[in-house]
């Protein structure tokens, strides 16, 4: 008997690898546990697609009913946790897209070393920022009147980058997107931000 379970210590739980695996061999609870392991990061991303609730509950529902018909196409060596986003993101465009929502504006042609010139222009104080807003109950106020202004791939292009503390490379691997594309829509998301902050200090009316 293994020693941890010999002296009472639990079983270690499974990683997302023997979770996928078994679950492609039609353990449905395999997948509820990913499910479960998953649903606050995948909450996290639909929240800054969708301000209401229910709607940002519905499209993390999309998302895994979407990730379980689609499991068979997760590549070997992708981690979920990388792909599940990629599913939830994709998912909330297609949302958006479906409901009619306002189209993006296409971005513009950049090189790489343009884009990281932008993100270091804005970046110093961003994750400070970001989160200082978060925490203060007024800044929540402006924040749920800005967001809805700055385009979706924008946001979460922020909220990965400043929200969570990932880093460029991690956050273009995990989405699918070129690094110089994550540094540009962050930068157009920090500058809207960083609009909103000065409006705050100032008082001006956000809305």
């Amino acid at each position: 008997m293994p020693a941890g379970l010999a002296d009472g210590g639990a079983r270690p739980a499974p990683d997302d690898d023997a979770l996928v695996r078994a679950a492609l061999e039609g353990d449905s609870i395999a997948f509820e546990a990913l499910v479960l392991r998953h649903r606050p990061a995948v909450a996290s991303v639909s929240s800054r697609f969708f301000f209401q609730r229910p709607e940002a509950e519905d499209a993390a529902q999309e998302a895994f009913v979407k990730a379980y018909m689609n499991l068979g196409k997760l590549k070997p060596g992708v981690p979920f946790a990388y792909w599940i986003l990629r599913v939830t993101t994709n998912c909330c465009l297609d949302r958006l897209r479906r409901n009619g929502r306002r189209p993006e504006r296409p971005l513009s042609q950049v090189s790489e070393d343009e884009a990281a010139w932008l993100d270091r222009h804005l970046a110093a104080r961003s994750q400070h920022e970001h989160r200082a807003l978060e925490r203060s109950a007024e800044a929540r106020s402006v924040m749920a009147r800005v967001l809805p202004r700055i385009a979706p791939k924008d946001r979460v292009a922020l909220y990965l980058l400043d929200g969570e503390g990932r880093a460029v490379e991690e956050v273009a691997a995990l989405l699918g997107w070129s690094r110089a594309n994550v540094r540009v829509r962050a930068f157009r998301a920090r500058r809207a931000l960083r609009k909103a902050i000065v409006e705050l200090e100032r008082g001006v009316p956000t809305a």
